[in-house]
């Protein structure tokens, strides 16, 4: 690597946003509206953008976040976390206060809703514990407008087959979890069934588990299952996570260790202002899985 390049490795997730119940809710947003269940749907992504900001403005939560950059849908959040760090001088420890940060990118068109997580191993262990910071930040935010958000990783639907092709005859238990479908583009290859069920029941997120018989394996485990295929089709494109037991292997294979990353350097995120769209968009736009 470059000494005077700093690549950022991005780990590419989908968010869902989601009525919390199927009734008409009041807000103190909007103190004087009633709004349905279709109307929140409607102005989701609207809500999501107004709490982005309260969030920014914010300046007692815990995990500090500002809006670096905005263009329409699309948001560079820097997301803090405030530690302290020990300097030696002379022999002596002295204690500083530091807020080390990672980069959050945000397209929050209707039809795309992605997210990209920057490393910095300084700042947190991994990008999966900035996104279940999000989310807890994010849903406590949402809960006023009716609204909850699930966050879900990216993974190659390849790496799912090259799984299930090398270990044939060794597979006895997978696991889907899936977000109930709201964006049109993905959830087009979720049976149908599954899809009403989950809205019927006000179910955000579901399971679907296989398992074998006692000393057998499960079986008919291929692309000309359609069921199998759309439901690995689903899940890799952010709707949910796949876990695969195979035998003589105690640790569930899990998708979620696996995401889609992109790299970049970081003057691109830090550069003129113009110049940063197109970056943008090359990792977390609707031309990306």
């Amino acid at each position: 690597m470059s000494k005077d390049k700093n690549i950022l490795n991005f780990h590419i997730y989908r968010y869902h946003l989601l009525p919390i119940s199927q009734d008409s809710v009041q807000t103190s947003l909007f103190p004087k509206q009633t709004f349905t269940q279709k109307e929140i749907i409607e102005r989701k992504n609207e809500f999501f953008k107004i709490s982005l900001v309260n969030i920014s403005e914010n300046k007692k939560i815990r995990t500090p976040m500002i809006i670096h950059w905005q263009d329409e849908d699309y948001f560079v959040l820097k997301v803090a976390n405030k530690k302290v760090t020990t300097i030696y001088k002379d022999f002596k420890p002295s204690d500083h206060p530091t807020e080390p940060f990672v980069y959050v990118l945000i397209n929050n068109d209707p039809k795309v809703q992605k997210i990209g997580i920057s490393e910095n191993i300084q700042a947190f262990s991994n990008p999966m514990v900035v996104k279940n910071v999000l989310s807890k930040v994010f849903n406590k935010e949402l809960e006023d407008l009716g609204l909850s958000i699930t966050i879900k990783n990216l993974f190659d639907k390849q790496d799912f087959w090259k799984i299930i092709e090398n270990n044939s005859n060794k597979i006895t238990y997978i696991d889907f979890q899936f977000v109930r479908p709201n964006l049109a583009k993905i959830s087009k290859s979720l049976n149908e069934v599954f899809r009403n069920f989950s809205k019927d029941l006000n179910s955000h997120e579901s399971h679907l588990s296989v398992k074998s018989p006692t000393n057998g394996v499960l079986e008919n485990l291929d692309k000309d299952n359609d069921t199998l295929k759309g439901l690995t089709e689903y899940s890799s494109n952010g709707g949910g996570n796949v876990k695969i037991k195979v035998k003589g292997i105690r640790k569930l294979i899990n998708t979620n260790e696996k995401p889609v990353t992109v790299e970049v350097d970081e003057v691109n995120i830090e550069g003129v202002a113009d110049q940063i769209l197109p970056v943008i968009k090359s990792i977390i736009g609707d031309g990306n899985n």
